[in-house]
């Protein structure tokens, strides 16, 4: 990923999590894709053997792959084409108990940040609706960012909706992308630590980080929020889930 001027970097370890699931051996090979003039561009990074560990960062990738501030980084049992129309269906690295884990993030000279960052293709139809706990006072600048991924490499322009939830007011309209990491300063709108700012997208799905930044450059943070089918214990979490935006989303009218 990349945001402001920091490097991104992604941690990959090829040893699976536990010992009767993925019983894979031979060689992988370490790809990045990336969309670019309507397909994914496809470029082999190096082939990777079981017990490995590598660091991919933002130096290890051609020029133009960060074009839209992302760019994926696919394991494949095979060789890729150079160019595809769509990204890969087939998972070389599978687990669930527990799952298969990387690390990406961001770091500067003095500090770094991080989180798991396995990604599945958004629907090319969906919608984001989030609240943003995760703004900090003091010496610290805060960013939203937002990041898509769809099957089709195609970089589209939405919209995203700044709200205050108290008022249902709209604070703002931001250009965000698909298949791209967007980066939106908050600073400016003045949110106060009693606020909870909204922020809803009626045509494209995204995972929504805060990212903060202290002022001297020694400390960076970034999280993510998740959503509320991931606070649902039992019964049809995904019907809860939608059930919590209808009702949001209809209250904004």
């Amino acid at each position: 990923m990349k945001s402001l001027d920091f490097e991104g970097f992604t941690s990959i370890v090829y040893e699976p999590p536990n010992n009767w699931e993925n019983r894979i051996g031979a060689p992988i090979f370490l790809y990045a894709l990336w969309p670019s003039g309507g397909t994914w561009k496809t470029h082999l990074l190096f082939q990777l053997t079981r017990g490995e560990s590598v660091v991919i960062t933002s130096s290890d990738l051609p020029a133009g792959a960060l074009e839209s501030s992302l760019a994926l980084i696919y394991p494949s049992a095979c060789e890729l084409k150079s160019e595809l129309m769509e990204l890969p269906s087939k998972k070389t690295w599978v687990s669930h108990t527990p799952p298969w884990r990387n690390t990406s993030g961001f770091r500067s000279p003095t500090a770094q940040t991080s989180y798991q960052a396995e990604i599945e293709p958004f629907p090319e139809k969906a919608t984001l609706l989030t609240f943003h706990p995760f703004i900090q006072f003091g010496a610290v600048h805060n960013f939203l960012l937002t990041l898509n991924v769809t099957r089709l490499p195609d970089v589209i322009s939405k919209t995203l909706m700044i709200m205050d939830s108290r008022s249902k007011t709209m604070l703002d309209k931001i250009e965000v992308h698909t298949n791209s990491l967007t980066t939106i300063p908050l600073d400016k709108y003045g949110f106060r630590p009693d606020d909870l700012p909204i922020f809803y997208s009626p045509d494209m799905a995204a995972i929504p980080f805060g990212l903060g930044v202290s002022l001297d450059g020694k400390m960076l943070s970034l999280e993510h929020t998740h959503p509320p089918a991931s606070l649902v214990l039992f019964g049809e979490r995904n019907k809860v889930q939608g059930m919590i935006k209808r009702n949001w989303i209809e209250s904004f009218k």
